[in-house]
């Protein structure tokens, strides 16, 4: 994954590219710029070079992976030149989630709830998902596919739960990707005629 906010070097994008990597894997509620000078063999200047301080390095890395999710969860509306009925639609996005976020460890999405940059990173990219689940939950009321009473109701109920997911309810009974998979699967059978 490559930073898109800034013009690195190839050195700077390898450090980035290995601190993602390990930020995913390991979490980062430890990580001071002083051991990762240590851990990846460079200088301070060349961490903060990514970034001014240290929540600034880790902003970049959560706000670039979570860039990432949003581009791989793009929903699909069309396959092939046909057009895919909705619940195929809200199915892909929910499955595209979950794939999105498997490479994000428990511990990264423990410590996601810990620090308020995380926090405000992550808590965009939930509002844009209820964005896009709100146009589908639409498009399907239109063409007859969904029949809801109020798709402003059903959104609301799914910004809840995806905000209970974000803030790290069921985190004892199912890692993040896992639960927005069992919730994309709860309101697609909800949502069936």
């Amino acid at each position: 994954m490559g930073s898109g906010q800034r013009n690195f070097t190839s050195r700077q994008q390898a450090l980035f590219d290995a601190l993602m990597r390990d930020v995913l894997n390991e979490g980062f509620a430890d990580f001071t710029v002083d051991a990762a000078a240590r851990r990846y063999r460079c200088s301070k200047s060349t961490m903060y070079s990514l970034g001014a301080n240290r929540d600034e390095i880790l902003r970049g890395v959560i706000v670039e992976f979570f860039r990432g999710v949003a581009r791989a969860t793009e929903p699909v509306w069309v396959e092939d030149g046909v057009d895919l009925p909705c619940v195929e639609v809200l199915e892909g996005y929910f499955a595209a989630i979950a794939r999105a976020l498997e490479p994000a460890s428990e511990k990264f999405m423990r410590d996601l709830l810990a620090e308020p940059v995380a926090q405000e990173v992550y808590s965009v990219n939930t509002a844009a998902a209820v964005k896009v689940v709100d146009g589908i939950l639409s498009a399907g009321v239109e063409f007859g596919e969904f029949s809801i009473e109020s798709v402003g109701f059903v959104s609301r109920l799914i910004q809840r739960s995806l905000q209970d997911i974000q803030s790290g309810v069921y985190l004892d009974v199912l890692p993040n990707a896992r639960a927005y998979a069992a919730f994309g699967e709860l309101v697609i059978r909800g949502l069936e005629r």
